[in-house]
């Protein structure tokens, strides 16, 4: 106990609001009694998950104290449903961040104790985890302006109900506390007995060993991190230097960068995923992989670009005298030009089928390209003309009402384009945005 107060009189908690999670159970109902004999400015933040009947009696009681104590208590009740433990708890936290912005505090304080740090170190060690995962977790964690507080990390449960009963603080068990249905109960209840009896300080030693994995994990994510400052911008990482980084450096450097990117739901994201990523990354090859949430992940040549969304729109436009594309850039008919390049076609209407389309570009697409003599894959043209993998699913194609394609516009032209000095009936000009816009601020 004396590490416990020891641990918040370091704590610059004066005058300011600490938001603490409390349940009504032992731990933070403990919790809740130490901060208020330290006289700490304390908010009692409750959520009723509506799961237990219980959980009504719970509140009743808690307020009651709260009330009689002078305790601030803020509460939430949450809807009834069959949820997984990740929502409650991303639910839990985002009130505890609305109720630390209510009174402008950046402390949070939860009852996590030294048993909940064992159990929560050999369940991830049994299923596997990662360098960050198996430290079970930090007694201070910082996220964006909020200070994650777990002062009870020192002492045990069986230290908090012996200070409880000394104390006279009412608390209530959640009877699914001890049903070993629940894999974290066997390890509380089976594996817990076990390592107490061979050292009733074991939660310390435990402790330790986190101490020791967040050093280390320190150190490679500063590592890391100083590579992300140097290398990434804009999503897009610089694969210059990367190679040549300790693997374990590159995996941790691909997380944070994933982390970054799908927040709170980074736990879709599984080492699976990373080691794919990596091993890809190392034949040294563009590639484009499918990753959770709708998203991509593209190699183009020393760039990887990460959140790249998915374009799952398909367009298919009749092509009038001037037809604005999808994304801003413009093809239109003009009478006459001495421009030869592949942002200008020329066609007879006797060779096609009108109307025109301008439609988004299928797998099976090929065009017979001029003075080829045959026909070729859209696909291989957009990766010889070094398209990038990202820009790819965004090309246009105009094509006849046979579908047959006419032109991949600024990039290649079918047979069907008639020499500048012949005769024809209709000329098309593709004009880009940036290139349109350039001209309307001359």
């Amino acid at each position: 106990m004396k590490e416990v107060l020891k641990f918040l009189n370091s704590l610059d908690l004066k005058g300011k609001y600490v938001v603490l999670g409390c349940s009504y159970g032992p731990d933070s109902m403990m919790l809740l009694h130490v901060l208020k004999t330290l006289k700490i400015k304390v908010i009692c933040a409750h959520v009723n998950h509506n799961i237990r009947k219980e959980s009504i009696d719970e509140y009743n009681k808690l307020q009651k104290y709260t009330k009689d104590n002078n305790i601030i208590m803020e509460t939430l009740s949450l809807e009834k449903g069959n949820h997984n433990e990740s929502y409650y708890r991303k639910k839990r936290y985002d009130f505890y961040k609305k109720i630390a912005d209510k009174y402008n505090t950046k402390y949070i304080m939860t009852a996590h104790h030294g048993d909940d740090l064992i159990e929560t170190i050999l369940m991830r060690i049994t299923r596997g985890s990662n360098l960050k995962g198996y430290l079970g977790f930090n007694k201070i964690f910082n996220e964006k302006q909020y200070v994650f507080l777990k002062p009870l990390v020192y002492i045990t449960k069986d230290e908090i109900l012996e200070y409880n009963k000394k104390n006279n603080i009412p608390y209530a068990i959640d009877a699914s506390n001890i049903d070993n249905k629940y894999t974290r109960n066997r390890y509380r209840n089976n594996v817990l007995p076990f390592l107490k009896k061979e050292d009733k300080n074991v939660h310390l030693k435990y402790m330790a060993f986190s101490n020791e994995l967040n050093d280390a994990y320190e150190c490679i994510k500063k590592i890391s991190l100083d590579y992300i400052n140097n290398n990434f911008k804009d999503n897009i990482l610089c694969l210059d230097e990367f190679q040549k980084l300790d693997p374990y450096i590159k995996k941790t450097i691909i997380n944070i960068i994933l982390s970054n990117i799908y927040g709170d739901n980074i736990d879709k994201i599984n080492k699976k995923h990373i080691n794919n990523l990596i091993e890809v990354l190392e034949k040294g090859k563009n590639f484009s992989m499918d990753f959770p949430y709708n998203k991509k992940i593209i190699r183009e040549y020393n760039y990887l670009k990460f959140n790249i969304a998915i374009n799952n729109n398909t367009y298919n436009i009749k092509l009038e005298d001037e037809t604005i594309l999808p994304n801003g850039d413009s093809i239109y008919k003009v009478n006459s030009t001495k421009d030869n390049s592949n942002y200008i076609i020329r066609l007879n209407k006797k060779d096609i089928k009108l109307p025109l389309y301008i439609r988004s570009k299928k797998t099976s697409d090929k065009i017979a390209v001029k003075n080829l003599g045959g026909t070729k894959s859209i696909k291989k043209i957009l990766i010889d003309e070094k398209i990038p993998a990202s820009k790819r699913n965004d090309i246009l194609l105009v094509v006849d009402s046979n579908d047959v394609v006419l032109w991949i516009p600024g990039i290649k032209k079918s047979k069907f384009d008639i020499n500048k000095d012949e005769k024809c009936d209709i000329i098309l000009k593709y004009e880009r945005k940036e290139r349109k816009n350039a001209k309307e601020k001359k």
